[in-house]
């Protein structure tokens, strides 16, 4: 059975893998690399998680703002959820969804 894993890094969506610049779905699943909604989702997630880098800031050369992630929680567990549930009504038990996401929002304050 195939995964699909939804996890944050910087430059891509939580829906892997994805393209870095142009967010197009690449997980091998033609009916989930397909669908537009999951794609603009995954732009929107990765455009939310990436703001919480700052580049030669608070002296370092990349620095991971906790502040910035936990102004974007809400909207990023919203848009995940909308992701779930959308690779949930196009599985047809061809994949599993391991989400390693959730669980690392939920513990942010």
């Amino acid at each position: 059975m195939r995964k699909i894993k939804l996890m944050f890094e910087f430059g891509h969506g939580p829906i892997w893998d994805s393209d870095p610049f142009t967010g197009k779905l690449m997980t091998g699943i033609e009916i989930v690399d397909s669908d537009s909604d999951l794609e603009m989702w995954n732009r929107k997630c990765m455009d939310l998680y990436d703001e919480c880098y700052e580049f030669n800031s608070h002296g370092k050369g990349c620095y991971f703002n906790e502040t910035t992630l936990a102004k974007n929680k809400e909207k990023l567990l919203c848009i995940l959820e909308q992701i779930k549930s959308r690779l949930e009504d196009l599985n047809d038990n061809n994949f599993i969804i391991e989400d390693q996401t959730t669980d690392e929002l939920n513990k942010v304050n």
